[in-house]
């Protein structure tokens, strides 16, 4: 499980910030980068070049504390993993994931440790003959592994998620700006680019200051929304007795 959920999410906002990229405009001069400044100021975000909304996507995602996202990512294997959750700097989170296939869960992780709470397909996939044994002991609780307490973390871990982020490593030669469009009610400044797998996609970065990630298509690998940025999260660590050890099963 804890593979699908890495490969879920870690390389998310990388991939976005690739779509901001375009090696062939760095190098300006000094003039060049204050009027950049001064564009991303204006309503005519889409004339900003490319590398500088790179800049400023960077700046402004390393600056959050929290954000929800929501979305699918289709992972190596060709497995479509569906995800509504909010993440913070302080590594807690909660949400719901739906792996394709296995079965979906409720997750949480407070306090350096992780809880899920997964449906009778998930644990059918994963305890086969031993599902239900697995079931009528865990009940409705919330489950951990004590052998191994941060578990998925690392999904949770804000930091984690942008830690790929650095304008100075941005790919994609032919990334280029296209226009503008309303995400959600937010004005958008949207980037055709290239993944790293060589899928055209559509990369959506908000057209006012603080220029966030609103949303990221590559329909062969998955879209993913950005939103709630910097709302308050509270994570409630589940009671002791409403906790299931899975260390216990071995």
């Amino acid at each position: 499980m804890r593979p699908a959920l890495s490969i879920a999410l870690l390389p998310l906002l990388a991939l976005g910030l690739a779509a901001c990229g375009d090696d062939d405009s760095k190098g300006s001069d000094s003039a060049g980068d204050d009027k950049s400044s001064e564009s991303s100021q204006t309503s005519n975000y889409e004339d900003t070049p490319v590398d500088q909304i790179g800049e400023d996507v960077e700046a402004a995602m390393k600056a959050l504390e929290t954000v929800h996202l929501a979305g699918n990512i289709v992972d190596d294997e060709g497995q479509k993993i569906l995800m509504d959750v909010t993440v913070s700097r302080g590594g807690d989170c909660e949400g719901t994931m739906q792996i394709e296939g296995v079965g979906s869960m409720d997750i949480i992780a407070v306090e350096g440790v992780s809880y899920f709470k997964a449906d009778d397909a998930f644990w059918k996939s994963q305890g086969g003959e031993q599902a239900s044994v697995i079931t009528g002991l865990i009940g409705d609780k919330w489950t951990t592994d004590s052998s191994d307490p941060e578990g998925f973390a690392e999904l949770c871990d804000l930091d984690e998620l942008l830690s790929d982020l650095n304008s100075d490593d941005i790919a994609g030669d032919d990334s280029k700006v296209t226009g503008t469009q309303d995400v959600s009610g937010k004005e958008t400044v949207t980037i055709a680019f290239t993944s790293d797998d060589g899928n055209q996609g559509t990369a959506y970065v908000a057209a006012e200051d603080p220029h966030y990630f609103v949303r990221f298509d590559v329909p062969e690998e998955g879209a993913m929304g950005f939103s709630r940025f910097d709302e308050p999260l509270e994570v409630e660590k589940p009671a002791a007795g409403e906790i299931f050890d899975l260390a216990k099963l071995n």
